[in-house]
Formats: C-alpha cells, sequence, structure tokens
C-alpha cells in the first residue's frame, strides 16, 4: 500500500511540473541594439588653391581617396599655368641674378600622394602628404639689372628657358561642410632649377658693351624656401 501511494505522488509532483512548464511564457531574445553609423569617407575632391590663384598661377588639383590596411590615403594630380604678371626683377648678387617668380610664365604639372590621420575630430581630416612639380618656365626678352647696388648702371638684356623640379613636404587639414572643402597646408619645398639663358646685351657698370654677345648661360640652382596656402573646393 505505501509503495502504491509513493508512486502515486512522484506521478502527480512531475505532471504538475510539467502543467507549470507548458504554461510559462516564452523568454524573448534581447533586442539588438543599433550599431552607431560610421561615416563614409569620401571619394573625390576637386580644389583650386588661393595663393597661387593671387599670384597668377590659376591651379586646378583631383585627388581621389581610397583606404588601405584600414587607413585613408590619397594620391593627387594637378596642372596649372603660371601667367606673366611682373617685370620687376631684384639685384644681382656674384652667384646669378636674382629674377623675380613673377616674370616666368608656362605650364606646371603636380602629383602627390597623402597620408590621413586614423582619428580625427569631427569635420577635420589631418594628413601629411609628400609631393613633386614639374614646371618649364620662360620669359622673353627683357632688360634685368646686374649690379650689387640698385644705383649701379649695369645690365643685361636676356631671355631665359627653366626646367624645374620642386620636392615638397607638406602636413595639411581639411575642414569639410557637406560638399564644401578649405584645405589649409604648410611645409617645405626643395626646387631644383636648370636655368638656359641666352644674353643679348651686357653693359657693365662703367657703360662699356660686351662686343661677344649673344652668348648663353646656364646653371643648375638648388633651394630650400617655405610653403604655405589654402585650398577650396568640392569634395564628395
Amino acid at each position: 500500500m505505501k509503495g502504491r501511494l509513493l508512486i502515486w505522488l512522484i506521478l502527480v509532483t512531475c505532471g504538475h511540473a510539467f502543467a507549470q512548464d507548458q504554461h510559462s511564457p516564452t523568454p524573448m531574445p534581447a533586442p539588438v541594439q543599433p550599431q552607431a553609423s560610421v561615416p563614409l569617407p569620401p571619394v573625390h575632391y576637386i580644389s583650386t588653391d588661393l595663393v597661387y590663384d593671387i599670384e597668377s598661377i590659376p591651379t586646378v588639383s583631383y585627388e581621389r581617396f581610397f583606404v588601405r590596411k584600414g587607413k585613408l590615403r590619397s594620391w593627387r594630380v594637378g596642372v596649372a599655368y603660371q601667367v606673366h604678371y611682373s617685370n620687376q626683377f631684384g639685384i644681382v648678387t656674384s652667384h646669378g641674378d636674382k629674377i623675380s617668380v613673377g616674370v616666368y610664365q608656362g605650364p606646371v604639372a603636380q602629383l602627390g600622394y597623402s597620408f590621413y590621420k586614423r582619428h580625427n575630430r569631427k569635420h577635420w581630416m589631418n594628413y601629411l602628404s609628400p609631393g613633386l612639380d614639374i614646371k618649364y618656365l620662360w620669359y622673353d626678352d627683357i632688360k634685368v639689372n646686374t649690379g650689387k647696388r640698385l644705383m649701379d648702371e649695369s645690365y643685361r638684356i636676356q631671355s631665359e628657358h627653366c626646367m624645374a623640379e620642386v620636392p615638397q613636404l607638406i602636413v595639411g587639414a581639411k575642414h569639410t561642410n557637406k560638399h564644401f572643402c578649405a584645405d589649409f597646408y604648410a611645409g617645405l619645398q626643395f626646387p631644383i632649377k636648370q636655368r638656359d639663358k641666352t644674353i643679348y646685351t651686357d653693359v657693365n657698370n662703367n657703360g662699356f658693351a660686351n662686343p661677344n654677345v649673344p652668348y648663353t648661360s646656364d646653371h643648375m640652382l638648388f633651394a630650400v624656401a617655405p610653403v604655405l596656402g589654402i585650398k577650396l573646393g568640392y569634395i564628395k
């Protein structure tokens, strides 16, 4: 009798547990939290350089962005044309005539590659960019003061062709607002110039003219110069 009672208690207990399990609500999965949206990197940037434009060197450049190993990079090409706008020269020293850059005219090609910082402030893109400008410049017959002092009367009439390779290294920051972008940059450039001059008239400080004209004077120059500028353009 006791055995039957024990079996009956076990069956009643199991049946009651099964009934509770059937009526208990099924737990709902935790809601999936939406991930914060990551802004997509830009693709194109078309710009003009205000400093070059002011110096009568109209410039337009195109920059293409891409991601490599999780880091933003870009390559850049540009074209410009330096317009003859000034015939003011500096004083000539024993190292050669210091001619204002404004007398030259000719085309300019620009190449560059940029490394962008991984984390930037909102609307800012910081970068480091090596680059190279290639220039073919010239000026036609112009009277050049060749004295060491402004009051010296020596002069030459000459023309020149100049081939220049200008490596440069700049740091900059792009500020974006929707599709508008202002690009601020500064750095150093290292011009290497091959200057080929033709002298048609050569008069010294005493008024004596060199009879052995015309003649040519070719030499190479290397310099270090700061570079500073602002670009404005369309970014997408």
